[in-house]
């Protein structure tokens, strides 16, 4: 019998099996059920079936292409951080989403903040965009130079969280323990 690893929110629960085919999913969402049958080790049949639980229950959702951006002509990416404090956060949010260079929009907190992921086709097209964005609120832009994503597999990244969220914080220091000082 397989270990019960994660609950979902309704007490259902995740498996070490489910957690091999979000890992597998994760790094390559194109395989098919066959793929990851001989993968997990599980029928064909097992993994549809799973798969449709998985999505019923709405832990995985619509597989995406990744579009390479930078092949299409758009040659500058950043993170623009938007603090809007005299308008609504949310209402500053859905009129960014609206604008063509905005792949999207979170919410953070901080004091009425956004960060929005903007292409722009080069420096002049972002220095326009964020033209635009300065007539609502103020920003700080960070250009991407290079993205980098963690090759971390689901259950060793799972494993990993749970044992640093159990160890205690290591960088809270008592003060009284080294005479006050830091």
């Amino acid at each position: 019998m397989h270990k019960n690893i994660l609950k979902f929110e309704n007490d259902d629960e995740l498996d070490s099996y489910d957690l091999a085919i979000l890992s597998e999913l994760g790094a390559n969402a194109d395989l098919t059920t066959i793929e990851l049958s001989e993968r997990v080790h599980l029928s064909r049949t097992a993994v549809a079936r799973r798969i449709t639980h998985l999505r019923d229950k709405q832990v995985i959702g619509r597989a995406r292409v990744e579009i390479p951006y930078e092949k299409l002509g758009v040659g500058v990416r950043a993170l623009v951080e938007i603090s809007a404090p005299k308008f609504d956060t949310f209402e500053v949010r859905d009129k960014v989403l609206e604008r063509p260079e905005v792949l999207g929009v979170s919410v953070v907190l901080g004091g009425n903040l956004l960060v929005a992921d903007v292409v722009a086709f080069d420096t002049g097209h972002l220095h326009s965009f964020l033209t635009w964005l300065g007539d609502m609120s103020a920003s700080q832009t960070y250009v991407v130079l290079k993205q980098h994503e963690s090759r971390m597999p689901l259950r060793e990244r799972l494993k990993r969280m749970r044992a640093l969220q159990a160890e205690p914080d290591t960088r809270l220091i008592d003060r009284s323990a080294n005479n006050g000082d830091w």
